[in-house]
C-alpha cells in the first residue's frame, strides 16, 4: 500500500501512534530502501571488491539515515510533491554520500591533482560559448581570489568529490575549518558570477548535465 497512499495519508499514518504508525514507518524505510538499491545498482564502480551482502547493509544503513532523516522533517513537507518522491531524495542524498566515502576508502589522496591547472588545461569539445565564458570567470576567480587552502579545499570536495572526513584527515584541520573555507570559496565563486550577470539558476542549468 505504500505507493498508493496520498500525501495527506502519509502525515497522518506516519504522526499516528502504535500499529498504523508502525507500518506506515516499515512501508517508508522500504521504499528507502529501494531507493538507496536502486543509486547503488546504477553506481556500482563505487563498490568494488564489496559482495552483495555488503552492498546490502550499506543500502540498509542509508535507508535507515533517511528514514530518521524524513521523520525530523515532517513538518518541512509543503505537498508541493508527491510525499514519496520527497522522501526519496533524502535516501539518495544519503546513498550519493555513502558512495562517495566508499570511493576513497583507502585511498591516497597525495597522487590526486589540487591545482588549479589540472581542471582547466584543454578544451571540452561539447562547451558552448557561455560555458566557456563561465568557465573562464571561475579559473580567475579559483587562480587570483582564493587562499592556497580554499582552492585545496573547493577542488578536492566540488571538483572531485572528495569526502569531507577524508580532506579534514588530508589537510590536518578539523570539519567547521572546512566548512568556512568550502562555504567563503563558493561565495567568492558566486559573488564574481553574478557581478558578470549571470543568475544562479541559470547556472545550474548551463552544467546540470556535465561532468
Amino acid at each position: 500500500m505504500s505507493d498508493s497512499r496520498t500525501n495527506k495519508e502519509w502525515l497522518d499514518e506516519l504522526t499516528a501512534s502504535g500499529e498504523i504508525q508502525e507500518t506506515a514507518i516499515a512501508d517508508l524505510r522500504n521504499l528507502l530502501l529501494r531507493a538507496a538499491l536502486y543509486f547503488f545498482n546504477r553506481n556500482p564502480g563505487d563498490f568494488e571488491g564489496m559482495n552483495r551482502d555488503e552492498i546490502l547493509q550499506c543500502a540498509e544503513d542509508c535507508a535507515q539515515e533517511a528514514l530518521i532523516a524524513v521523520m525530523d522533517h515532517l513538518a518541512d513537507f509543503r505537498g508541493d510533491s508527491k510525499f514519496t518522491t520527497w522522501a526519496y531524495k533524502f535516501a539518495i542524498n544519503m546513498a550519493l554520500m555513502t558512495a562517495r566515502r566508499q570511493r576513497w576508502k583507502g585511498k591516497s589522496l597525495d597522487e590526486l591533482p589540487v591545482s588549479n591547472r589540472a581542471l582547466f588545461d584543454g578544451e571540452l569539445p561539447d562547451q558552448s560559448l557561455i560555458q566557456r565564458e563561465i568557465r573562464g570567470i571561475l579559473e580567475e576567480v579559483i587562480k587570483g581570489e582564493l587562499t592556497d587552502r580554499q582552492r585545496q579545499v573547493l577542488i578536492l570536495m566540488v571538483f572531485h568529490e572528495v569526502p569531507m572526513d577524508e580532506v579534514v584527515q588530508r589537510l590536518g584541520t578539523n570539519r567547521n575549518a572546512i566548512y568556512k573555507m568550502l562555504h567563503d570559496a563558493r561565495r567568492k565563486l558566486k559573488n564574481r558570477l553574478l557581478a558578470r550577470g549571470f543568475e544562479v539558476e541559470e547556472l545550474l542549468a548551463l552544467f546540470s548535465e556535465t561532468g
